[in-house]
């Protein structure tokens, strides 16, 4: 089982989706709650492209995510994410990753139900119920609408266009700029030697279609990158206690 402390980070989202105001966003061919008018945004404004991509992914109630951090860089203590997040009826996320535990990366499954964490180990049969108060990097707080990757979005110093790209199979507008630790910590908890301070150079990568989706955000640092791609937007998702 992933040892108390073993994988730092953040604490469970709690928060429940809220659709804000009907005016706010956007998107399209699905029957939920982001369905109405697509937004009419300028791709060429990167400050209004991200904003409006901001609004669609707090609008968002699943996706799916994955999560590499480039060799080099030791302030995380995951190396690779693959998972499906949920904000309804409450916050929760399943997939697997590799977890360093006892300073040695480890592949885990891993399933977070009601502020629960439940794990096995590659090779184990069952899951295991951390302890209560164990502390876990918890991908479910990418929909988070205070800390998750909305309000990240939200945070980006000096956005430039950078050109429009197929990017992960995706026609996408490339935005550079900055992003501050305090503001990407919760997608991103550094800690240790490799703790993230100030400002780092970021690329957003948003969908040029509307609703404007978050194809990728990455972070660069001076010992590697981390990057978290998101796909399947609002596509059906289950998840339940193991």
């Amino acid at each position: 089982m992933i040892a108390v402390g073993a994988i730092v980070l953040t604490g469970c989202s709690s928060e429940t989706k809220t659709d804000t105001a009907a005016g706010n966003s956007a998107p399209p061919t699905l029957d939920s709650e982001r369905s109405g008018t697509p937004p009419s945004v300028d791709v060429t404004d990167a400050a209004a492209l991200l904003d409006q991509a901001s609004k669609t992914t707090r609008l968002t109630q699943s996706v799916h995510l994955n999560l590499k951090v480039q060799e080099g860089f030791r302030g995380l203590p995951v190396d690779n994410i693959d998972a499906d997040v949920v904000t309804t009826p409450a916050p929760a996320a399943k997939g697997t990753g590799d977890f360093r535990i006892d300073d040695e990366f480890k592949k885990v499954q891993f399933v977070i139900v009601d502020n629960q964490l439940y794990s096995k180990e590659e090779g184990q049969t069952e899951y295991k119920q951390a302890a209560k108060g164990t502390r876990s990097y918890d991908p479910s707080v990418i929909l988070s609408e205070d800390k998750g990757l909305a309000h990240v979005l939200s945070k980006f110093k000096n956005p430039k266009i950078a050109g429009t790209e197929e990017h992960n199979g995706v026609k996408a507008v490339k935005i550079t700029g900055t992003l501050d630790s305090e503001d990407f910590d919760p997608i991103f908890p550094t800690q240790g030697p490799g703790q993230l301070k100030g400002e780092h150079p970021a690329t957003a990568w948003i969908a040029y279609d509307a609703p404007h989706n978050l194809v990728e955000l990455s972070l660069n640092t001076q010992d590697g990158d981390i990057s978290l791609t998101t796909s399947k937007w609002e596509e059906p998702v289950t998840i339940t206690k193991p």
